[in-house]
């Protein structure tokens, strides 16, 4: 089947885990995960590939347009095996932009069964008002049966999951790569000066989040507009 990629990484992480914690704990992380999600990644690649290649309607008439949901998939698999895994902590924060992310991520990497439930209460509510009208019993069992099927195939053929999915492990990317950089560099800095690195770190343990820091800076970017110019 197609070429893989035969790299093979040393499980541990050069990186210091006392020195740098946070990126130690993300570099062993991916180097747990990277076969697992390189398999999958080669899997689809192939199965791309093979479309393309594919005689008229079967492959190459509807590539790439009936393909978008592969190539979405291929991307969040790749963004997944850069992240290793997702922390809990980085979904809270999340939550923040998208409160359905969990959701999303369910939906995305089919980490739970959906259940309909909007399609079983719409169903239900059919089924009393046949009932009312006297309905014949293959219409109120197809009342029952569609609303849920439909809701399940809507939400398992929809790109939407994958796209806000995608958007959030471009998200942790970034903030971890940010976290990474200031790990590094606080370690640098206690090399050349341990005392400044702690008087720093007993400073700033109680600075809030990046949210209020955010707030903060509108609100007086707010009032020094609204002061007169001398």
């Amino acid at each position: 089947m197609g070429r893989t990629n035969k790299m093979r990484l040393d499980p541990q992480s050069p990186y210091d885990q006392k020195a740098t914690p946070f990126l130690h704990n993300w570099d062993t992380e991916y180097r747990r995960n990277y076969d697992d999600y390189q398999k999958d990644i080669d899997k689809l690649t192939f199965h791309l590939q093979k479309s393309q290649r594919a005689f008229g309607p079967f492959g190459s008439w509807g590539y790439p347009n009936f393909f978008q949901r592969d190539f979405l998939l291929l991307a969040l698999l790749k963004r997944k095996q850069l992240v290793g895994k997702v922390f809990p902590e980085e979904i809270n924060e999340y939550q923040q932009i998208n409160q359905s992310i969990r959701d999303d991520l369910n939906k995305t990497f089919k980490a739970k069964f959906y259940i309909p439930y909007r399609g079983f209460a719409i169903g239900l509510g059919a089924n009393v008002f046949a009932h009312l009208f006297n309905f014949q019993y293959s219409f109120r069992l197809g009342f029952l049966v569609l609303p849920p099927l439909v809701e399940y195939i809507w939400v398992k053929t929809g790109s939407a999951s994958y796209v806000r999915s995608l958007d959030f492990l471009n998200w942790v990317l970034e903030l971890r790569k940010a976290k990474a950089q200031l790990e590094v560099d606080g370690a640098s800095v206690y090399n050349r000066s341990p005392l400044a690195l702690q008087k720093y770190r007993q400073a700033t343990k109680e600075l809030p989040n990046l949210y209020e820091i955010y707030d903060e800076l509108i609100n007086l970017v707010n009032s020094e507009s609204q002061q007169p110019i001398e």
